[in-house]
């Protein structure tokens, strides 16, 4: 066995792995296939390998690990690695109710999920057959998640009653044994793949986010590193776009332009950059958000010309749309998004809120309550609450919008928006002392908003935006 050189040594597993297979003639498609890594990280990983070795070819790559041994990596080879992905495991979901026949249920429950979630670019999960190997067994779930070299391990239980079934999921940190998230559901028989489809939807929709969020659990005061992967830098900066601070979303600019630099064509980092500028802008954190917007905007074209499968990155489109007046651009795209991944609960809201500015209400109402039953607990809920308050504007109901707008304000504060609908619908009812003290609250809560903030997110009826614009001077906002 010949003994490996010192700059193989620094070579991190899976800089290893890709090495290996790179100077074996593997292509970059070929690599991320096997790793399930996008084309563009593996590109990055083999220009932190060159440098690393100090080589420039294949050629130069091949001799440098032929002079190592070719064991590098973790000595035993006993568990996978795990992806860069977000990986998921989802265990057959226990038939709790005594009856072999209702089988049928809790198998196609498991199924619809692994299949729902596989639609997403972001995660990577193992298959049906591999999973199902468990079942009927008693497994530790940490001991399964090392098996698979996943990250998350999603296991749940049916239970029926009669013509009732109850379902609960939950899912857990293969690391730790902890319960990131459960939910239960209930529901009649009457219409099983109904019920199925539901359950499937709001377990997919709310699971997403939560591994979202728990992907990167590093403080982001941390990421001054230098040997970050770009895929590190874009889920620390997706952590950071919930914060809904400037201080955050200039930290995300930071660790974006970083991945960036290290490979401009990821779809990824141009897609969440593009949600950073949009936020910047629509949050009213730079004076003149015109030339934001329209960097988002650029953005997101580019990450969906990068990846056109990748219903995040045509959701950022469709909102970076919004300021700039391109609402049929805007439609398109994140009806696409909702086609890519129909438990896309982020691309439904922002399609609510999209049919509320054309001033198509119901149709506004209907994608906002689908992208609120799917994910009860995502972050951004006031944008939604907000969307809804439109919806209801847009079509009088103001006393409704009203209740949804306090919703939203009760979320998040200094959002304006949520402000300028409760204030106008209060106008607009006769409520002056109500709006005049509404007024007084937003100002506290925010004492730059002005009416010219409006233009953040314009009514595409020109009569309808200069109404709204009337109300709130009239209650006292100032221009």
């Amino acid at each position: 066995m010949t003994e490996e050189s010192p700059e193989v040594t620094r070579l991190s597993h899976r800089e290893s792995q890709i090495a290996q297979n790179y100077a074996g003639g593997e292509s970059n498609q070929q690599i991320a296939d096997r790793l399930c890594l996008a084309p563009s990280t593996v590109r990055t990983h083999l220009a932190t390998i060159y440098r690393k070795l100090g080589v420039s070819s294949k050629l130069d790559l091949r001799d440098r690990l032929g002079a190592a041994d070719s064991t590098m990596g973790d000595p035993d080879g006993a568990f996978p690695t795990h992806p860069e992905k977000p990986s998921i495991a989802v265990l057959a979901f226990e038939n709790m109710s005594g009856d072999p026949e209702q089988e049928y249920f809790s198998d196609g429950i498991s199924d619809d999920i692994i299949t729902a979630l596989s639609r997403s670019l972001w995660l990577f999960i193992i298959a049906r057959n591999t999973t199902f190997t468990y079942k009927g067994s008693s497994v530790d779930v940490r001991r399964v998640a090392k098996d698979l070299g996943v990250r998350f391990v999603l296991e749940g239980s049916v239970r029926r009653s009669g013509d009732r079934v109850r379902v609960t999921a939950q899912l857990i940190d293969g690391a730790t044994g902890g319960h990131l998230w459960s939910e239960r559901y209930d529901g009649q028989l009457e219409d099983v793949f109904d019920l199925q489809d539901e359950i499937t939807s709001n377990v997919v929709a709310s699971i997403q986010t939560t591994v979202h969020l728990s992907t990167i659990p590093e403080p982001v005061e941390r990421t001054s590193r230098p040997d970050l992967t770009v895929w590190e830098l874009t889920m620390r900066s997706w952590h950071l776009l919930y914060d809904f601070t400037p201080e955050s979303y200039a930290h995300a600019k930071t660790l974006l332009e970083r991945a960036l630099a290290l490979d401009p064509e990821s779809a990824e980092a141009n897609m969440v950059l593009s949600l950073i500028n949009h936020h910047i802008a629509i949050m009213g954190f730079v004076p003149d958000v015109k030339p934001t917007m329209e960097t988002a905007y650029a953005l997101a074209r580019r990450a969906t010309q990068l990846d056109d499968r990748n219903e995040y990155a045509h959701w950022a489109l469709g909102i970076s749309c919004w300021g700039l007046l391109k609402y049929e651009e805007s439609l398109a795209a994140l009806e696409r998004a909702v086609a890519l991944n129909p438990n896309c609960s982020l691309a439904y809201g922002s399609l609510g809120t999209l049919l509320g500015i054309l001033g198509r209400s119901d149709e506004a109402i209907a994608n906002q309550d689908v992208a609120i039953r799917s994910n009860p607990l995502d972050p951004s809920i006031f944008f939604r609450f907000s969307g809804l308050a439109l919806a209801h504007y847009m079509a009088g109901r103001f006393e409704n919008a009203i209740e949804w707008a306090e919703r939203a304000i009760h979320r998040r504060p200094s959002w304006f928006f949520a402000h300028f609908l409760l204030v106008a619908s209060h106008i607009a009812l006769g409520h002056d002392e109500d709006a005049t003290s509404a007024v007084n609250a937003a100002l506290f809560a925010s004492p730059e908003i002005r009416v010219e903030d409006l233009n953040r997110v314009p009514l595409k009826d020109s009569e309808n935006m200069a109404t709204l614009r009337d109300r709130l001077l009239k209650a006292g906002f100032p221009m």
